[in-house]
C-alpha cells in the first residue's frame, strides 16, 4: 500500500513540473514574440506601426494563450 501512494505522489509531483515547464515555455516563447513585434513596429511617427504593433501583439496574446491551453491538455 505504501509502494501505491509513494508511486502516485511521483506521479502527481512530475506531472505539475511537467505543466510549469510547459508555461514556462509559453511565457518565454510570448516574451520572445512580443520583443519581435515592438522591434518590428516601434516607429511612434509612423501611424501604420502603431496599428501593426498593436495587430502582432493581440496575435502574440492568441499564441500564448493557445500555448497555455495546451499545456493543460
Amino acid at each position: 500500500m505504501r509502494l501505491l501512494i509513494c508511486l502516485a505522489m511521483a506521479v502527481i509531483l512530475c506531472g505539475s513540473q511537467a505543466w510549469a515547464d510547459c508555461r514556462s515555455d509559453c511565457e518565454d516563447e510570448y516574451q520572445s514574440e512580443a520583443a519581435s513585434c515592438r522591434n518590428l513596429h516601434d516607429d511612434p511617427n509612423d501611424p501604420e506601426d502603431v496599428g501593426e504593433l498593436e495587430v502582432c501583439m493581440d496575435s502574440a496574446e492568441k499564441e500564448y494563450q493557445s500555448c497555455i491551453s495546451e499545456c493543460k491538455n
